[in-house]
């Protein structure tokens, strides 16, 4: 487990010293014996610009390897890249431009500085916008910064981080320019088109995705709403209990951008269902959506339902679905796929909410309990007392009260917002549940 974390923490760093390494061994073939200045100036220029190929590769969310590392990793380790790119860039132009003073000084001079110039304000851009619009990783832990992020317009944010795009094509003509030329200029042409070609397929792949109708869009409750796609070819795309898609509406009833929901619905349906919490700009403007307008899906995304399942006995394997507030939208998926497949699995699903207006569902519940026997339910309310239901958190002792404390056996499935997420991890880890029994959905990233 510890190798596995590794990797999942050291990749895309790694990969990044990777092209650093081979570039700057082929500019001292090129260029041997440059002073110990210019040395300075160029090796952090090239440290940055291989960090910006590998986070624009990161953006383009490969599946291939996303499906090992999870979105949320990769969003974490591409903003703390972002920091240390910038920081090695800022070290570049502090060096190269005698600090500051000739930064702004670009009428009339080469076209080298004018390349440098606008790599270096592109990267500003992109930088505030990802860490104070975008990214949660910094401003979610200061109540004032994540204040500030909240009122930013996401869309407009995500449109200048596209900067990102401009300012790699600026700095390689700027490394261009150098005349270093030989192989490294084959090296970095050559990570250059790969890393823009892979993006720009992504893109296309996103262009040409297959198109859904909404079939049903109704509220399930006062702020969740229920989303319904009909694929317009007739085949559903592929996924696993629990997955994710980018939904994407085309018919300017939302903006384009594609928003993360996990989907509610058996991985065998004819349709796909997602329950969505307004809570935001865009699910705020769900009620403008209509029967018939059309979407497009990008994914699926996650791992939080593993193949190995599909191979183990289920007579073995409990379930213990936990989840706070719309996190149990993996964990439903996951109880219909399992009545889907007629198992008589022990599943407990166990859910937290906040107070009594919250509750919907429960006429499914019932049913799926009544067609597996070993299925048991349980509700939850941190803020206020329901009659019938405990009050309180999710913990080791409610888990032994309601019959799921089978923390030697059983796998766990967790999804919610990040205290509770936190508090569910602290208490398996304190009952020494084998963390390849632990599975977590981070949806807040």
């Amino acid at each position: 487990m510890a190798k596995k974390s590794f990797w999942k923490n050291a990749f895309f760093p790694l990969m990044s010293l990777v092209i650093f390494a081979t570039l700057f061994a082929s500019m001292l073939v090129v260029r041997s014996g440059l002073p110990a200045k210019p040395l300075i100036s160029f090796s952090s220029g090239l440290l940055a610009y291989s960090m910006m190929l590998t986070v624009t590769f990161m953006a383009s969310r490969p599946r291939f390897i996303e499906k090992h590392i999870g979105l949320p990793k990769m969003y974490e380790i591409h903003a703390l890249m972002a920091v240390v790119l910038c920081v090695t860039g800022l070290l570049h132009v502090i060096l190269q431009w005698n600090g500051f003073a000739n930064m702004f000084n670009i009428i009339d001079q080469s076209n080298l500085s004018t390349t440098g110039f606008i790599a270096v304000f592109s990267l500003i851009l992109v930088m505030f916008t990802g860490i104070f619009s975008l990214s949660g990783v910094f401003v979610n832990h200061n109540p004032k910064l994540r204040a500030f992020k909240n009122k930013q317009n996401r869309e407009a944010s995500l449109w200048i981080h596209r900067l990102a795009i401009v300012a790699i094509i600026a700095i390689y003509l700027h490394i261009f320019l150098l005349g270093f030329g030989g192989i490294f200029q084959l090296l970095i042409t050559a990570y250059t088109v790969l890393v823009l070609g892979y993006y720009a397929y992504w893109k296309w792949s996103i262009a040409t995705s297959d198109k859904y109708t909404v079939s049903v869009i109704e509220r399930l409750r006062h702020d969740v709403w229920r989303l319904v796609l009909t694929p317009k070819n007739g085949k559903t795309k592929h996924y696993r209990p629990g997955d994710y898609f980018f939904v994407r509406m085309l018919d300017n009833t939302l903006t384009r951008e594609g928003h993360p929901f996990s989907t509610t619905s058996a991985n065998t349906d004819q349709n796909m269902e997602f329950m969505i919490k307004e809570d935001g700009d865009w699910t705020g403007q769900l009620d403008k959506v209509s029967v018939g307008n059309t979407v497009t899906l990008e994914g699926p995304h996650g791992n939080y339902f593993p193949e190995r399942l599909d191979s183990e006995p289920v007579d073995t394997k409990p379930f213990v679905l936990l989840s706070g507030g719309i996190g149990v939208t993996p964990n439903l998926s996951i109880a219909r796929h399992e009545l889907a497949q007629h198992t008589q699995r022990e599943i407990h699903f166990v859910w937290g909410l906040a107070i009594e207006k919250d509750i919907f569902l429960l006429q499914e519940l019932e049913e799926i309990k009544a067609k597996n026997p070993n299925f048991s339910y349980h509700l939850i309310f941190s803020n206020e007392a329901v009659e019938g239901y405990d009050q309180g958190f999710i913990t080791s002792d409610y888990l032994a009260k309601i019959g799921a404390d089978l923390f030697q056996t059983a796998e766990f499935f967790v999804c919610g917002p990040p205290p509770m997420l936190t508090a569910a991890q602290e208490m398996l880890a304190k009952e020494q549940v084998d963390p390849e029994r632990i599975h977590i959905d981070e949806f807040g990233f």
